[in-house]
């Protein structure tokens, strides 16, 4: 089976990779790692990052196929659309499992934008791995 893995050029990817190759080594499955983009930013930001990832999957212990797809049009919240189109996607691809990252919104945010990882969570029929956003290191006082 497939492990579907979503980037984005955001902080937490590194992590869901991360996470993602633990999964794939544990489970001997493939990942499918796709960086969804809408058809007018699919520029060479998009294609810079997909060449980064299949980089680093260069001397990898797993099988993984990196793309690019592009989010269909529709009068759904960005992150709703994401959301649906990743659902649509596993189905596609025949994946065992999902794993994305969670950089929190705020209240205003999701309600503008809505939240793809929980349209994921609420419309996925595999589990989802959901990966926090990486938080700053807090220092202790020195005392």
């Amino acid at each position: 089976m497939t492990i579907l893995v979503a980037i984005a050029n955001d902080s937490v990817s590194s992590a869901v990779i991360d996470t993602a190759v633990r999964l794939a080594d544990g489970l001997e499955d493939e990942l499918y790692v796709v960086h969804l983009v809408d058809e007018d930013t699919a520029d060479g930001t998009a294609k810079q990052l997909r060449d980064e990832i299949r980089e680093r999957f260069r001397d990898a212990t797993v099988v993984a196929t990196v793309a690019i797809e592009h989010v269909g049009r529709s009068a759904m919240r960005s992150g709703t659309r994401i959301g649906n189109e990743l659902v649509e996607l596993a189905a596609d691809v025949d994946v065992s499992h999902i794993v994305m990252g969670h950089e929190p919104k705020g209240l205003a945010g999701r309600l503008r934008e809505g939240d793809a990882t929980v349209a994921v969570i609420d419309a996925a029929d595999v589990p989802v791995t959901v990966v926090p956003e990486p938080h700053a290191q807090q220092t202790q006082p020195n005392q």
